[in-house]
């Protein structure tokens, strides 16, 4: 008996060491799948602007897609609110991500011309999460829903007309090629930070 006392005494002593080496096995687990994930969904989320031959074709690319989700948010109906309201928080990321490059990054150097210019252009971005801001706080089968939203999308391409066809062409011609590359991996540095 005194053997298999011995024994019980030595698994008891041996189990704590053992259940947190097991848990912290499994958090290290956890946390190398959650870190790939997050890298996965980093590079998906900025491979159309990484991929694009300059800045303003990557956000010209960018305004399509958010466009295109828009879209897609519109034409969701208001029986399926949970899908509703995970479209919009996709939209919201893609617009976060988006504001937070041509903030940072594209409306610094159109301000060097235009300090005007890139008031207003950061001054409609308010806007845009002003509204993002109330679609994301009013009932997803709320009929105004589909009113804001499409005020949203109005407001949007609007201010990406702008962009594409005035703005953003002007300061690539005025930047050279190498400071519009610089610009291109500043944005792109910018989108992987926040994607």
């Amino acid at each position: 008996m005194s053997r298999i006392s011995d024994l019980t005494r030595k698994t008891r002593r041996a189990e704590p060491a053992s259940v947190l080496a097991t848990a912290a096995k499994s958090v290290l687990v956890t946390a190398g799948v959650v870190a790939i994930a997050n890298l996965g969904r980093k590079v998906v989320a900025q491979a159309p602007t990484a991929m694009a031959s300059d800045w303003c074709e990557g956000l010209t690319l960018e305004h399509e897609a958010t466009l295109a989700a828009v879209d897609k948010l519109i034409a969701t109906s208001e029986e399926h609110p949970h899908r509703r309201t995970a479209q919009l928080t996709a939209i919201k990321h893609m617009i976060a991500k988006h504001a937070l490059q041509e903030e940072n990054v594209i409306y610094p150097m159109i301000a060097r011309d235009s300090s005007e210019a890139a008031g207003e252009l950061n001054k409609e971005h308010g806007e845009v999460k002003a509204m993002l801001f109330e679609l994301t706080r009013m009932d997803k089968t709320d009929p105004g829903f589909a009113t804001t939203l499409t005020e949203l999308r109005v407001a949007l391409e609007e201010h990406m007309r702008e962009e594409e066809d005035v703005l953003f062409p002007a300061l690539r011609e005025r930047l050279s090629q190498e400071e519009n590359l610089k610009l291109t991996r500043a944005m792109n540095m910018a989108g992987v930070m926040v994607a």
